[in-house]
């Protein structure tokens, strides 16, 4: 009967321990399993962020150029180019027609080259007054050229077609460039100047024509005549922007 007892005993403690340990099996492998599904989230979000960042580093490189781009273009855009300098070499006092005291000013008006030494040994040339007017025929192409940098279009170009004083007809100025003749500056052998001379032999057609104009990339064909009140012994150069039209200030 002791016997029967001993062994009944033995049976149920075994099945306890068989039953605990099967529970508590159960329970560490719940446990990994969800440490695994924790693990395995965590690398896929882990994997997501990865790639945003990647994804924003991108958009940032892209951005970044962007930046650079329009920087580069705004760059070009202000870009003066020198085209011509102004000196004073004397201003003398003479006789009005009305009989009054007016003033003649003799220059010497030097045109450059693209990299800013002078074409020639210059003019010298007498204006009646003392402000000194340089009218001229401006091209300006589109910004879209400008900005990229075309190598015919990316600036704005200028002919030089007289100089007059303040007390003189522009009509009685000095002749510089001849109208629809190939400017100086822009003669160079080394460049393909066919849509140059186009423009200035047909100025005023491709002027009075907008469609026409834009067919070569032009934004507007027009006259100018910066002027400044010139004194004894000071220099002044006039220049072009890239985009626009010209200036003249003393140096």
């Amino acid at each position: 009967m002791l016997s029967s007892v001993n062994t009944f005993l033995r049976t149920i403690v075994l099945a306890a321990a068989v039953g605990l340990g099967g529970w508590l099996t159960w329970i560490v492998e719940s446990r990994l399993s969800g440490n695994e599904r924790a693990l395995e989230e965590r690398d896929q979000r882990i994997g997501e962020l990865t790639t945003q960042v990647a994804e924003r580093e991108v958009r940032i490189g892209e951005l970044d150029a962007e930046v650079d781009s329009l920087s580069a273009a705004l760059r070009l855009l202000k870009v003066d180019h020198r085209l011509a300098r102004i000196e004073v070499l004397e201003q003398t006092p003479v006789a009005g027609d009305a009989g009054d005291l007016a003033v003649e000013t003799r220059i010497r008006f030097t045109e450059m080259g693209p990299d800013g030494r002078p074409l020639n040994e210059g003019r010298e040339i007498v204006v009646e007054g003392d402000v000194v007017y340089v009218e001229t025929l401006v091209v300006k192409f589109g910004d879209e050229f400008v900005e990229q940098g075309d190598a015919l279009r990316g600036t704005s170009i200028c002919l030089f077609k007289r100089v007059f004083g303040e007390n003189q007809r522009p009509s009685e100025g000095t002749e510089l460039d001849s109208e629809g003749a190939q400017p100086a500056a822009y003669a160079d052998d080394r460049v393909d100047d066919a849509l140059y001379r186009e423009l200035w032999q047909n100025f005023w057609d491709y002027a009075n024509d907008p469609e026409k104009a834009r067919e070569k990339g032009v934004r507007a064909l027009h006259g100018e005549a910066p002027f400044m009140k010139v004194r004894p012994g000071q220099s002044y150069k006039l220049e072009l922007r890239s985009s626009g039209g010209l200036s003249i200030q003393a140096e």
